[in-house]
């Protein structure tokens, strides 16, 4: 152990004790240790009664509109002055789940002597009590609601501060939250990235109209650097939010997506193809088999999609490599009848797609189905169609693998991250192929726009299907019992 001469054991006593305090005073005021970036800034400088933050997604919105609620709350603004303590606000989400993210970044900033002893936070149901409120020891009140919540409760309180985040997508319920603030001549402010719902052409008016103060901040660099400071903000992993990581978030995003994901525009752009990163040359290959590009040891998974009518059921075959950072895909087989069929004909053509590989349904590691198709005369679902399969197999029970729900137990916004999921796939040289026998999957790559209604969208949801245990997150590979193909 090292001896220290006695002034310097006092010097590191002192840097210690020194160092217990500011970090004391951190979890008890942890909004005073806070360096903001200049979009965060200009929302907390902001003295106009109505102002919208608009920006892309994780700009820090959500922690500048917290910040901002808290200094209302407490009646101490580093920034401005606001009025006295007490008020009621209130904190306006569009859904539940929503509504808990937020009260958790609430909950990190408040200042824990200048609330009540019984404040109390679970990460799965929010702040204790029926009414979701964060009471302080001024008196000043946060009450949470969603959008979906009664609007005669919006019609019967007086309340002194409102804080939106996201878009409403409806008119009415901000016209209400407008006339809860006439008699106290309080603000209301929204964070937001744009066009993610509802229809917000109203709100365009109000800020062309000079009636919302428009916050507006693209992806630019220097919008991650805190100001004050030199170095730019950092990813939970360390990397640096600079130049070359603004180019890399850009590159990511599907181009259509890229001015309101990224830029915060108020629209997604009018874009002639949805996946704009494929391209014959780069991903289509002549005989994948026998092209050299498969690894030794591969995954294999199926992906059935049932679509609109009975016309467009679809069935794509992948095989995947998963000994890198990120999986490489080789779409090696498809099922696109043009003409209506029945589940027997779907299972006698799925099979037929695997023998054409050299591969039998037990080589599968996962399976994969839409949940359902019900129309007049045709219906069809994945346990009738494990059970064409294993009438034809000559399987009594469970099929191995089974044939699993691919909808089941994913977000209802799952379509256009595992889009994205593609698409980053696409763009890393080496990490996407086809093979040329593909044609329809090809044609919808190459065609798709990325409509619902869209012929091309049944054999695209058959490949993401496909893929699901890979960009559906690792809740999907556990229970998988993965057997190598080579």
């Amino acid at each position: 152990m090292t001896a220290y001469p006695p002034v310097a054991r006092r010097a590191l006593v002192s840097l210690a004790r020194d160092s217990l305090v500011l970090a004391e005073r951190a979890a008890r005021r942890p909004m005073d240790h806070v360096r903001w970036t200049p979009p965060q800034r200009a929302f907390l400088e902001s003295r106009s009664p109505f102002k919208l933050l608009r920006t892309g997604n994780q700009f820090g919105k959500t922690w500048a509109g917290a910040c901002e609620l808290i200094a209302r709350c407490t009646g101490h603004h580093s920034y401005k002055p606001v009025r006295p303590p007490p008020i009621e606000a209130w904190v306006i989400c569009k859904s539940w789940s929503q509504s808990i993210a937020i009260q958790q970044k609430v909950w990190r900033l408040l200042p824990r002597d200048e609330i009540v002893p019984e404040t109390s936070f679970s990460a799965k149901n929010g702040f204790a009590g029926v009414q979701k409120a964060v009471v302080f020891r001024n008196g000043s009140v946060v009450r949470f609601k969603t959008v979906g919540q009664d609007t005669l409760d919006l019609e019967s309180a007086t309340i002194h501060y409102v804080w939106i985040d996201e878009p409403l997508g409806d008119e009415h319920t901000f016209g209400a939250l407008q006339m809860r603030l006439r008699r106290t001549g309080g603000d209301i402010a929204i964070t937001m990235t744009p066009a993610t719902t509802g229809d917000l052409r109203w709100l365009r008016k109000l800020v062309d109209e000079g009636m919302v103060e428009d916050l507006h901040f693209r992806m630019e660099a220097a919008n991650f650097v805190p100001v004050g400071a030199t170095e730019p903000l950092r990813t939970e992993d360390g990397t640096p939010m600079d130049a070359l990581w603004v180019e890399e978030q850009l590159a990511k995003t599907l181009p259509w997506q890229r001015g309101v994901r990224c830029h915060g525009e108020w629209e997604f752009s009018n874009a002639t193809r949805a996946l704009e990163s494929f391209s014959r040359e780069r991903h289509v290959v002549h005989g994948v088999h026998a092209s050299g590009l498969l690894p030794a040891r591969v995954e294999l998974a199926l992906g059935i999609d049932y679509g609109e009518d009975a016309l467009r059921t679809c069935g794509v075959e992948v095989y995947v490599d998963t000994a890198g950072q990120h999986p490489r895909i080789f779409v090696v087989g498809e099922y696109a009848p043009q003409q209506g069929t029945t589940v027997d004909m779907d299972a006698d053509g799925i099979l037929e797609m695997l023998a054409g590989n050299g591969d039998r349904w037990s080589d599968l590691d996962a399976a994969w189905a839409d949940k359902r198709y019900e129309g007049r005369t045709t219906r069809k679902n994945a346990r009738l169609f494990h059970d064409a399969i294993a009438r034809r197999l000559k399987v009594t029970g469970e099929l191995r693998p089974q044939l699993r729900v691919a909808k089941r137990g994913l977000r209802r916004d799952h379509f256009w991250s595992s889009i994205r999921w593609l698409h980053e796939a696409m763009i890393r040289p080496g990490h996407f192929h086809v093979d040329a026998s593909c044609a329809w999957t090809i044609e919808a790559l190459e065609k798709w726009q990325g409509g619902e209604a869209e012929i091309y969208k049944d054999i695209i949801d058959a490949l993401r299907y496909a893929l699901r245990a890979y960009w559906g997150g690792r809740a999907d590979q556990q229970g998988r019992v993965v057997r190598r193909r080579f």
